[in-house]
Parts: structure tokens; C-alpha cells; sequence
């Protein structure tokens, strides 16, 4: 793939419909970005580090020497996870950041509602202890 091609693809996947968008959020002139994306012109050495910043890819992925890594390879994950992952990753960064953020959230709150449980299911002993010494005191007395 070419440079040119993976810019648009990254561009799009990230949720810039339209280039204009995107130079406005990265900071890159309009009319050069135009060009790189057209195929005109080859993106200089610092404009490939501000896109790689930016994206959180490689200069050696936008110019289509390395392909992008996938970060959940070789993990051992079910079809609907992996179906997850792939949903997540063509997500645009903001919406990822806030669906992390949700699942931290619901994280949080799982574990607390394990430590509440695991709080009555001690007490639930104890009471049960407690009746088991009020039917044994019943029983002597």
C-alpha cells in the first residue's frame, strides 16, 4: 500500500471524514496535507514524525515498509473478544478514550460489588455460627 493510501485509511479509521478536520486537529497545512493524500507530493521526514505521533504508528507504517501491529496478537482471545478488538480499533481515538473510561468505570464498580458480597458472605457465616450456638445453648438449656 502506498503512502498516500495508508493516510487516507488511517485518517478515516480515526473518524476525520474529510482532511480538513484532520489538518485541523493535527496542525498540518491544509494544502499540503491535500497533496500528500493525493499522491502529489512525499510527506518530508518531520511531517512523517508529526503524523506517526499523532496516529500511534510507526514513519516505517506510513511509508508502507512495515505492517501495523496488532496488539492483542497472540493472546488468547474468544471470536466475540477478537470481534470486540476489531470494532474498538476502527473507532476514533476519542471514542476509544471514553470507552476505556466506561470499562474502568465498570471495573471499579465490579470490585466493589465482589468486596460487598465477599463482606455479607462472611457475615452470613457468622450468623449462621450465631445460630448454630443459639439452637446448641436451646438445646443444653
Amino acid at each position: 500500500m502506498e503512502t498516500k493510501d495508508i493516510l487516507k485509511q488511517l485518517r478515516k479509521s480515526r473518524g476525520y471524514s474529510n482532511a480538513k478536520d484532520f489538518c485541523d486537529a493535527s496542525g498540518i497545512s491544509y494544502s499540503t496535507y491535500q497533496n500528500y493524500e493525493a499522491g502529489k507530493r512525499v510527506p518530508t521526514a518531520d511531517i512523517l514524525i508529526t503524523l506517526a505521533d499523532f496516529y500511534g504508528v510507526t514513519t516505517d507504517y506510513l511509508l508502507g515498509r512495515e505492517p501495523l501491529k496488532n496488539p492483542v496478537a497472540g493472546l488468547n482471545i474468544t471470536v466475540d473478544n477478537k470481534k470486540f478488538i476489531d470494532i474498538y480499533q476502527e473507532l476514533p481515538e476519542l471514542q476509544q478514550q471514553l470507552l476505556v473510561d466506561a470499562m474502568m468505570k465498570l471495573g471499579a464498580s465490579a470490585e466493589k460489588g465482589r468486596a460487598i458480597i465477599a463482606e455479607k458472605q462472611k457475615l452470613g457465616t457468622i450468623e449462621d455460627d450465631n445460630t448454630e450456638n443459639k439452637a446448641a445453648h436451646e438445646d443444653a438449656g
